[in-house]
């Protein structure tokens, strides 16, 4: 079982107590420098970093400056950071039509405290701003369609571009094979899909 702390200072409400593992919602402004560091090395283990221009200084710096809006999840085993995942909100412009949609990056669970329903649990905390209605969709990049499907999502088929590519608009933002969003129920629009932003 999780515990959830969301961190929206200055309220903080504890969802659950005395439990094995804790999850806590935050801002990255809210994020201490240890606390990045940590997440920045748990992120490696899943997406190796061979980024050798920039200081490891830089990167964590990077972390404050990237994504206005942008709330992390953070899994704790004890002090331990053992799951992250983030949440980014986003405007699309599909054909002629603008969206807010919520973004979803960054899923990963430790190696060691895999398999253990902990990357569904984290997910899930995303999740719940949609069913809240905070945002009518949650859109993600993903190289494992079915974890995703077994949570309620759909893989869309539309294009996807970046007009704030000057050197490629037209490349696809998103790396991973398969765009999905969340809820598999939600009518998503048809059309080109202008990101305009890198992917996440």
């Amino acid at each position: 079982m999780v515990g959830i702390v969301t961190n929206n200072p200055p309220l903080e409400a504890v969802i659950a107590r005395e439990l094995l593992m804790q999850l806590i919602e935050s801002s990255n402004l809210d994020i201490k420098i240890n606390q990045a560091v940590d997440i920045l090395r748990l992120m490696n283990l899943t997406w190796p970093d061979n980024d050798t221009k920039k200081s490891f200084e830089e990167k964590v710096s990077e972390f404050y400056e990237d994504l206005p809006g942008k709330i992390c999840y953070c899994l704790y085993q004890n002090k331990d950071l053992v799951g992250y995942a983030e949440s980014i909100p986003v405007m699309i412009k599909i054909e002629n039509s603008w969206l807010k949609v919520l973004g979803l990056g960054g899923l990963n669970v430790h190696p060691d405290w895999r398999g253990k329903g902990y990357g569904r649990e984290i997910v899930e905390a995303v999740f719940i701003r949609i069913d809240n209605n905070e945002y009518p969709f949650c859109l993600f990049q993903t190289g494992i369609p079915y974890f995703y499907e077994k949570l309620g999502c759909k893989v869309i088929e539309n294009k996807f571009i970046n007009s704030s590519n000057q050197e490629d608009p037209f490349t696809n933002p998103f790396w991973d094979e398969y765009a999905m969003i969340y809820h598999a129920t939600a009518q998503w629009p048809i059309g080109t899909v202008d990101l305009r932003r890198e992917g996440f």
